[in-house]
């Protein structure tokens, strides 16, 4: 994916064209329609979403706690933290997102500490803590 789709999201704010260029070489770009559902609560976690363009709802328990758009992402807490998803997320129209798989995440976060830490920060947030 380009790199400079990473480029303008808060989450990379501050990184090298090395390392966005390295990062960007691990995420996939994906289209989703109106109402397709990215992640399921209770479901097992494998991947973090950055949104590029479009809006997406988070819902805990049935309810709506969030809309996200362009420069947000979600599904970091299942990845921080080994746990199952603990939100519902849809797009709400069409929608374009970058995608990093898990075993990539993995090799991103520990070749990015700064970017871990901002991974840890948001999971904090989202959990409450």
């Amino acid at each position: 994916m380009d790199p400079q789709a990473l480029a303008d999201v808060p989450l990379f704010e501050g990184m090298s064209d090395e390392q966005l260029t390295d990062c960007a070489a691990r995420f996939n770009e994906v289209w989703v329609r109106m109402g397709e559902k990215l992640t399921h609560e209770e479901d097992f976690g494998y991947s973090l979403f950055v949104v590029l363009n479009g809006q997406v709802r988070v819902d805990v328990g049935g309810e709506k706690v969030a809309e996200l758009g362009p420069g947000d992402h979600f599904g970091e807490v299942a990845l921080v933290r080994g746990t199952r998803r603990n939100a519902t997320v849809k797009a709400t129209e069409a929608t374009r997102l970058a995608k990093l798989m898990t075993w990539d995440f993995r090799e991103v976060v520990a070749e990015n500490p700064e970017l871990a830490a901002r991974l840890e920060e948001s999971a904090r947030r989202r959990e409450g803590n």
